[in-house]
C-alpha cells in the first residue's frame, strides 16, 4: 500500500534566529520628555486653506479629508492624554476672547 498520494514528506531546516534587539527606536539616544500638546478647535484648517483637491469628481473628497483628520486627531489626543501631555485650557479663559485659547 502507499502513503496516499506518493508524496514525501520534507524535514524542515532549522531556521537561524537574528539577534533580539528592539524593533523601535535607536538604542544610542535616550528619549527626553515630550512637549505638551494643545487640542485644536479645527483640524482640517490647514488643508482646508490649500482648496479643492485637484482630482476629478473632487467633490466629496473634503468630507472624506475631513473625516479621516478628524479620527487622526482624535487618536492623537488620546495618546497625548493617556501619556499626561495634553495642555488644558485655562480655567477663567474667555475663548471668544481674541488671543484666548
Amino acid at each position: 500500500m502507499s502513503d496516499g498520494g506518493g508524496h514525501r514528506r520534507r524535514t524542515r531546516t532549522p531556521r537561524r534566529k537574528g539577534s533580539a534587539r528592539p524593533f523601535w527606536g535607536n538604542p544610542d539616544t535616550a528619549a527626553g520628555p515630550l512637549d505638551p500638546v494643545e487640542p485644536v478647535e479645527h483640524p482640517t484648517a490647514l488643508i482646508d486653506s490649500l482648496g479643492v483637491p485637484p482630482f476629478p469628481r473632487a467633490d466629496a473628497a473634503p468630507h472624506y479629508f475631513a473625516a479621516v483628520y478628524a479620527r487622526a486627531t482624535g487618536m492623537a489626543l488620546a495618546l497625548a492624554h493617556a501619556y499626561g501631555i495634553v495642555l488644558d485650557p485655562e480655567p477663567d479663559a474667555d475663548p471668544t476672547e481674541p488671543g484666548a485659547g
